[in-house]
This record gives C-alpha cells, sequence and structure tokens, in this order.
C-alpha cells in the first residue's frame, strides 16, 4: 500500500498486519511518487496483486493557495499510480472525499451524483477521480468524509483539546456530514479488495447524518461532561474559513456486496477510549 504513515494509511496497514495479509508499505522515504514515472512504478510495484492509494493532500485551507501542491499529490500522482497499476494488471484501490460534491444536496448523493466541487481540494480529489477512471486500471475510489482516527490529529481530538483548554467549544452546526472512523473505513476497504468484481465508486462512510456540533456533544460526552452545557452552536457565517465547506456532505453507502458501516454514533462509542486516549 501507497502512504503507510498518515492517519488512515497507519490504520489500514495495522489492521492487515493484524490480519496476516501479505503487504508492504510505501511512503515518501522509500517511493518517490512525484519523481517517479508510471514506468518506473510499475517496475517497482510488480508483483502486488492489490495497490492501495493512501497519499493525500489534506490541508482544506491551504490549498487554496497551495493548489499545486494538491493537485499534485490528490491528482497527478493518483493518476500514475493507478497507470502503473494498470501495467502490471493490479486492482486499484483509492481513497477521495465528499468534498468532490457541491454540498448543496438534500437527499445522500448516490455514487452515479455528478461531482460538482467547490473548493480547491475537492477539485484536486476531482481530478484524481478522473485520471484514475481514464488510467485503463481495474479501480476501485472510495469516497469517505469526515475521518477520525487514533493515529493522527483529527476533530474529535481537536474538539477535546479546546474543551480541556477553554472550558467550552462553539462549533458549526449547518453543515452536515457523516463521522467515520478510520477503523471502519479500513475495513471496508479489506472487504471490498475480497471481491472479485467490486464496483467502481464506493461511498464508505459511517450511516446517518451528524452536524459537526452534533458530532462535538457526542465527543463531550464521551468525556465524561454533558455536551449540551460545553458545547455552543454556532453558524459557518461565525465560523469563516479560507475553503467553502459542503453544507451537506451526507452520501449514499448503501451495497449490496459489503455490510455499509453502522450508525455514526454507534461506531463512535466504539471507538472513542481509542482515539481520545481515555484511560
Amino acid at each position: 500500500m501507497i502512504g503507510d504513515k498518515g492517519m488512515f494509511g497507519a490504520e489500514l496497514f495495522r489492521l492487515l498486519l493484524e490480519k496476516d495479509a501479505e503487504v508492504s508499505g510505501f511512503n515518501r522515504s522509500n517511493l518517490d511518487l512525484e519523481v517517479l514515472t508510471p514506468e518506473e512504478l510499475a517496475a517497482r510495484l510488480d508483483g502486488f496483486p492489490v495497490i492501495i492509494n493512501a497519499v493525500a493532500y489534506t490541508a482544506v485551507d491551504k490549498a487554496e493557495t497551495e493548489f499545486f501542491e494538491a493537485n499534485t499529490a490528490n491528482g497527478v500522482i493518483a493518476g500514475k499510480l493507478a497507470q502503473a497499476s494498470a501495467m502490471v494488471g493490479a486492482r486499484f484501490m483509492h481513497i477521495s472525499t465528499d468534498y468532490v460534491f457541491d454540498g448543496m444536496g438534500e437527499k445522500p448523493y448516490l455514487v452515479t451524483h455528478p461531482v460538482n466541487p467547490q473548493s480547491e481540494y475537492g477539485r484536486s480529489k476531482a481530478l484524481g477521480e478522473k485520471l484514475i477512471a481514464e488510467s485503463g486500471a481495474n479501480y476501485t475510489i472510495f469516497r469517505t468524509a469526515w475521518l477520525y482516527g487514533s493515529l493522527g490529529r483529527c476533530f474529535p481530538k481537536v474538539i477535546a483539546d479546546v474543551i480541556e483548554r477553554n472550558g467550552f467549544a462553539k462549533v458549526v452546526g449547518d453543515q452536515f456530514g457523516q463521522p467515520t472512523w478510520t477503523r471502519d473505513l479500513a475495513e471496508q476497504v479489506v472487504a471490498y479488495a475480497l471481491v472479485e468484481n467490486s464496483p467502481k465508486i464506493v461511498h464508505a462512510v459511517a450511516s446517518g447524518k451528524a452536524s459537526w456540533f452534533d458530532f462535538a456533544i457526542e465527543v463531550a460526552n464521551s468525556l465524561g461532561l454533558k455536551g449540551e452545557e460545553v458545547v455552543t452552536n454556532i453558524s459557518t457565517s461565525e465560523y469563516p474559513t479560507p475553503a467553502k465547506r459542503p453544507a451537506w456532505s451526507v452520501l449514499d453507502n448503501s451495497s449490496r456486496l459489503v455490510e455499509p458501516i453502522g450508525d455514526w454514533r454507534e461506531r463512535w462509542s466504539v471507538a472513542a477510549e481509542e482515539v481520545l486516549g481515555l484511560p
């Protein structure tokens, strides 16, 4: 797998080792993705039946000015890896995002819904999807959202830190999505890797929907606090950011091939202790 040091990549790599899978990890220290051509990458990756790409530029706001870096990591590199996968006959699995949509919907986005990104980050991820689709690879793209995990910085850890430091947190309540545990996403990727004719696009997110405010309430509750007393609901207009955030990032995760991830609250109750490092 490519990108075994990030929050999700490290989670997936750990899961594969737990399952006694034969896996090799690549990252910027042992694979120069920016310099190597698809042909050179193919030579390095030949022999692997499945290539999973977890490399990503994820600084959503910085991408508004660092669009070259974002497009390189999320677009060009994804395309080169897909081309290399096609050359060696490997299945290619890639992690994408809800930001490829415009966030103006009212119903969960289907995998067939046209993309319409509203930020540079979203456009870079949409470019990656386009280049993968044009690569000739046998691919599956996993769109996920609102990822959190124990192996990297994420929303629950930030909220816990803010509450510990200030005694309260102000959190946006008019953006909706699906908080998704990296462990659950990793399980989905592994499950689909075992499906012979995996779909081209999968929405790998927790079930249900939540606002960031809803999620922060659950985080506070997990800390033994009364969430409603320490978390204040604010609007997006009260918390402006350089990049436009989708107001509606709810994805349809229904599947007849692999059981979808369960309700986000139930999954958070399972993940909270590990993610927050609770005793």
